[in-house]
């Protein structure tokens, strides 16, 4: 597997949020997740926070001393701020490579118009963009295809398509572009507007938590304390 600079990449997209080092989390201290090892995962978790943004967290994991390699990104709103979540997934396994990344809604885009002109529809060029490469496909999980945006992205490509470790970064990285511009118009939002949208966003966490496939893994790695605390930093 070619060597991915996951976190190098997305930490440059990052720049204009200018993301702190978070070090602890409902009290406890988390420096200790940024190098965690079982007999069969590694996790690699660093976080951060941000003017507007409650947290950032940046996640690799090593499976079977590396014939699975998962690098992961959610960047989470203040519930004051009406942003979408950044969601980043890249898979390496033995055979391919997977991607899924979107800006989650926390609107109901059926019922709120403005949210859809607001935020979804700036998305549909870098949709465009992507779409037609051999391997895209529809997010097969019900439960998570529920959540996502009409322009979500996603797919999985053999490595004998040339090149796709770095256009499946390139991706990513476009999507941060987007969100690190909708991160610097965003303006506090009316209090009684916000209720339906962090109601949404609790309930999409829950739903994460609940069916999340990494899951099982983690728990039989770490144990299910560190396993339930790193679901609730994740989501």
């Amino acid at each position: 597997m070619k060597n991915i600079p996951y976190f190098e990449t997305l930490l440059e997209g990052l720049k204009p949020i200018n993301p702190k080092r978070m070090t602890t989390f409902k009290g406890k201290d988390i420096t200790f997740l940024e190098n965690i090892e079982a007999d069969m995962m590694k996790e690699e978790i660093h976080c951060y926070e941000a003017e507007k943004i409650e947290k950032i967290i940046m996640m690799k994991a090593t499976i079977l001393g590396g014939k699975l390699i998962v690098w992961a990104t959610n960047i989470v709103p203040k519930d004051e701020y009406d942003l979408p979540i950044f969601s980043s997934e890249l898979v390496q396994a033995v055979n391919h490579i997977s991607l899924r990344v979107d800006l989650i809604p926390t609107a109901d885009c059926g019922r709120d118009m403005g949210y859809l002109t607001k935020y979804m529809e700036p998305m549909e060029p870098l949709w465009e963009k992507y779409k037609d490469i051999p391997g895209m496909s529809n997010e097969g999980y019900l439960w998570f295809r529920a959540m996502l945006s009409p322009f979500y992205t996603g797919g999985k490509f053999k490595y004998e398509q040339e090149g796709m470790e770095d256009k499946s970064l390139e991706i990513t990285a476009d999507y941060l572009n987007l969100y690190t511009k909708f991160w610097s118009d965003a303006q506090k939002q009316d209090p009684k507007y916000m209720e339906l949208l962090i109601g949404r966003k609790k309930a999409m966490f829950a739903t994460l938590r609940e069916n999340d496939p990494g899951e099982g893994p983690m728990r039989k790695a770490f144990g299910e304390e560190t396993s339930d605390f790193i679901f609730s930093l994740l989501f």
